[in-house]
């Protein structure tokens, strides 16, 4: 029976949004940065080759809709944050010259910079997990003897993999070593 909150007809059109995000972001990357000097035709070809071989993955499909609402909450969350400070009494000016100054702005972007990366990252792991999950891409790259175990269990494993937490301190080291320099002057 058909309702008229039936989406079903929506799922076939589940590969334009990745397809148009990934148009407009590439392009407006590259407009931004122009590498290329000022060249929008080079611009807008790369970003449409871009799109369509995001179409090819269908694991990129599905983490580009899987994250898409949780950047749409982020987002949320943070408009509500920004008039609650305004309903208190504090001016967007001040909040503002909060997010941008050199005592707070570096913290402010590692905090984006974190939320953007663990939606980004859970949402990968979690489509991966679910395509072809992670108890098999160790069976197929690992030669010794695979724990038996859920999926979950693959995943912690993977992500408690002795290389990977290397992996996790190296990169913090190198983050804090970069923001140690930077500061001097």
């Amino acid at each position: 029976m058909a309702t008229p909150l039936d989406i079903g007809l929506l799922q076939n059109f589940s590969i334009i949004f990745p397809f148009l995000l990934v148009l407009v972001f590439v392009y407006g990357v590259l407009s931004m940065t122009k590498i290329f000097g000022d060249n929008k035709g080079v611009y807008a070809f790369l970003a449409f080759i871009l799109a369509v071989s995001t179409l090819f993955s269908p694991i990129a499909i599905k983490t580009i809709n899987l994250m898409a609402p949780w950047f749409v909450l982020l987002f949320i969350f943070s408009i509500f944050l920004l008039i609650a400070y305004q309903t208190f009494g504090i001016k967007e000016e001040s909040i503002l010259k909060t997010i941008t100054s050199k005592d707070h702005g570096d913290t402010f972007f590692y905090w984006v910079l974190f939320l953007v990366l663990a939606i980004g990252l859970g949402s990968l792991s979690f489509v991966v997990s679910e395509e072809r999950g992670f108890k098999a891409l160790a069976e197929q790259n690992e030669t010794g003897a695979v724990q038996q175990g859920t999926e979950q269990t693959g995943f912690w494993q993977t992500l408690f993999h002795p290389k990977i937490l290397g992996m996790i301190l190296i990169m913090l080291i190198a983050v804090f070593t970069v923001k140690q320099l930077a500061s001097y002057k």
